[in-house]
């Protein structure tokens, strides 16, 4: 099964002028920004993952695109050690632009992490683990408070895209913190 196989951990590269093959660590944080950038408000988790793209050091993080859920997310973040996902959420709680961290079992009766053709993103996790699969030991949830997410339009409505820049500074703040404190261990 495709889902529980474990990814290729080194990167080989052949240096097309001389021939001579290297080998490459893959970084141990992989970071996804998920959405639909044709929905307004539902690609801030692209936007925020291609600004952290120019921000993380890619030694150290690998940040992927996702327009899925489910298993298809879970597929992605196999062989890890950590994985974080952010996404934009339409709860009407607080406000357009607010910037929260959750865990995967936050989301079980969510649809955004999930849709009607796949199973929901905690319940993936669980199957995964229960394969045996070599799930992130830790992994975070990081949401965008949205304020639409149903009109066709490109780009985010005013408060989610100011949000853009500081959720990318705070969330890499975070991660190069948590990674720092990590290395020590």
């Amino acid at each position: 099964m495709k889902a529980v196989t474990e990814p290729a951990r080194w990167i080989e590269a052949t240096d097309g002028k001389d021939g001579v093959t290297t080998h490459c660590r893959l970084p141990s944080t992989v970071v996804v920004g998920l959405g639909n950038d044709l929905l307004r408000d539902d690609g801030v988790g692209l936007y925020v993952g291609r600004r952290l793209c120019e921000i993380l050091d890619p030694d150290s993080f690998r940040v992927l695109e996702l327009s899925v859920g489910g298993m298809e997310i879970v597929e992605k973040i196999l062989g890890y050690r950590r994985a974080v996902v952010i996404d934009a959420c339409c709860t009407g709680r607080r406000a357009p632009g607010a910037l929260t961290r959750h865990r995967p079992e936050d989301f079980s009766n969510g649809l955004r992490l999930g849709s009607f053709h796949t199973m929901n993103f905690a319940t993936a996790l669980e199957l995964a683990r229960q394969l045996g699969a070599e799930v992130p030991e830790k992994i975070d949830v990081f949401v965008i408070e949205a304020e639409d997410v149903m009109t066709v339009a490109e780009g985010c409505t005013p408060a989610v895209a100011a949000a853009i820049e500081p959720s990318a500074q705070t969330i890499a703040r975070l991660l190069e913190d948590e990674e720092t404190v990590g290395a020590g261990d």
